[in-house]
């Protein structure tokens, strides 16, 4: 890619839950400084070239329209040069912050930044890289067995919500999705957001996915408070309610079933002392009592 570059140092990235990454210092013949972040698809071997294209696309599209994201500067999306696919980006400084000073404000700053990447309407050349919400089902034949093994109370009703209420959800004009957005995929420098990373499963499509996603978060991780200011901040800025909210946030709900406080330790990691099993256990179920409640009202 670059061989007048020497490779100084290489680190293994703190904070990376799912696929392998790589942190490289380099130095230019002129001696300048030079970061660039290797990430390994290993997550989901299936689909590990197709989330390189996305997350590549993605961070493209996001960089294009003002969205602080790491440049992408490599795709190796046969796994040729890396020996399986993967990109390569520039290294942004930042850091993840799960337990913040003022949760409120931070809240605002997570749905501020949403709203900008929501406004970004993929052309038909980037929806060919991307994936499209509407195909991936969230509950096929084959996961629902998996969903209700491990005898969650709340499995069964989640499910049997979602089969009611697909019929009705309703069409909106598809946006740039992240599909991950959580705040352990949001890097801060100096009091501010200074990256949205991890687009592998970038896609278009209902932007109520990325919300209801964030809120559930919320909940699970300990700072339930602020999921309600999260949203106030993210439609006030759209200037309307959000549509198929609480559809969303069943599906959501059922991302981290049958066990949901297995999901805690990644918060844990990055410093968050709310994120009990406790809390975890309380509060999803404070979670999934509300979205039902925004699903059947028609919200």
């Amino acid at each position: 890619m670059a061989p007048d570059l020497r490779l100084v140092t290489m680190t293994p990235a703190s904070g990376s839950f799912t696929n392998d990454v790589r942190i490289l210092e380099c130095r230019t013949r002129a001696g300048s400084h030079l970061g660039l972040v290797v990430k390994f698809m290993v997550d989901q071997p299936e689909y590990a070239s197709r989330c390189a294209t996305a997350q590549f696309r993605a961070l493209a599209l996001a960089r294009a329209h003002g969205v602080p994201a790491p440049e992408p500067i490599f795709l190796d999306e046969t796994g040729k040069v890396l020996g399986v696919p993967g990109v390569v980006t520039r290294f942004v400084e930042g850091r993840q912050v799960a337990n913040p000073q003022d949760p409120m404000e931070w809240a605002e700053a997570f749905a501020q930044m949403l709203l900008r990447v929501h406004d970004i309407r993929p052309s038909d050349r980037d929806r060919t890289d991307l994936f499209d919400t509407a195909q991936q089902v969230r509950f096929s034949s084959q996961e629902e067995p998996h969903l209700l093994s491990g005898g969650h109370p709340l499995s069964a009703n989640i499910l049997q919500a979602v089969r009611e209420l697909q019929p009705a959800v309703a069409e909106v004009k598809p946006v740039l999705v992240h599909m991950d957005y959580w705040q352990g995929n949001v890097l801060w420098h100096e009091g501010r957001i200074s990256a949205v990373v991890d687009w592998y499963f970038g896609a278009y499509g209902d932007p109520a996915i990325d919300v209801a996603y964030f809120r559930m978060n919320l909940y699970l991780r300990g700072i339930k408070e602020a999921a309600d200011v999260f949203l106030r901040s993210y439609e006030e800025g759209l200037g309307k309610v959000v549509q198929n909210l609480g559809f969303r946030e069943l599906c959501a709900a059922a991302q981290p079933l049958p066990h949901p406080v297995l999901w805690i330790p990644a918060s844990r990691e990055m410093g968050d002392p709310g994120a009990t099993d406790e809390r975890a256990t309380t509060d999803y179920y404070e979670f999934v009592s509300e979205a039902l409640r925004h699903a059947y009202a028609g919200r």
